[in-house]
């Protein structure tokens, strides 16, 4: 009970710094007061942190452990890619959206039977990430570089599509070749390192837009 209250009081101190800084124009990655929501201090931002109001980045990633994509036979063909951008309205909340690609050639067998059949997705859709490495430090003992270090949290909804070329019918009971167009909510956790400023990889995991694992990279694009 007392982890859920930190929680909570944790997220209204992030949407309490998002509705002060648009009401007052004024930037809260300098926070001249600490907010303080049921006893709770929300920590200062300085100029370690990398996700400053008004800053963009753009990502690049590949999933892994799909949900939406077949996870059978052998296959040929890039990786699932996904692009998304993200764009922070507070040093701690960012907003954007994705765009992802799969296609890939799937040789399988019926019994002793080797056939072939394409598979090919779209996906897209909105996102929001909390970042809280900071809040870790703060509140929870840790000893975070927050230039090196980013621990998020994204939260998204979206669709994704199911394609495939002419399976014969006797293939179909063998595999599930379903197709068409799907919505689809999204809650990951991941954790981000910096080799330099403006450029980081990550990875997460979670209930993603189309599996349970991704790897990437992102660079800083604005500001």
């Amino acid at each position: 009970m007392e982890t859920r209250r930190f929680f909570l009081a944790v997220l209204s101190a992030v949407v309490l710094n998002v509705s002060v800084a648009f009401a007052d124009g004024s930037s809260p990655a300098a926070f001249p007061k600490r907010v303080s929501v049921k006893g709770i201090r929300f920590p200062r931002i300085n100029h370690k942190w990398p996700f400053p109001k008004g800053s963009g980045w753009m990502s690049l990633q590949t999933q892994m452990l799909y949900t939406a994509y077949p996870d059978y036979g052998r296959k040929f063909g890039l990786p699932p890619l996904q692009l998304s951008f993200d764009y922070s309205f507070d040093p701690h909340v960012s907003i954007g959206g994705y765009l992802g690609r799969y296609h890939t050639d799937i040789f399988d067998n019926f019994g002793n039977e080797p056939y072939k059949t394409s598979f090919w997705s779209n996906s897209g859709g909105i996102r929001v990430t909390v970042h809280f490495a900071d809040m870790l430090n703060a509140y929870a003992g840790g000893n975070i570089d927050l230039k090196k270090w980013d621990v998020y949290a994204t939260g998204s909804l979206g669709w994704f599509t199911r394609n495939f070329s002419s399976v014969s019918e006797r293939y179909r009971n063998n595999r599930d070749y379903s197709f068409g167009s799907y919505s689809r909510p999204g809650l990951v956790a991941g954790i981000r390192y910096f080799p330099i400023e403006n450029l980081s990889v990550f990875a997460e995991g979670g209930w993603g837009p189309v599996s349970v694992f991704g790897i990437g990279v992102s660079g800083r694009i604005l500001k």
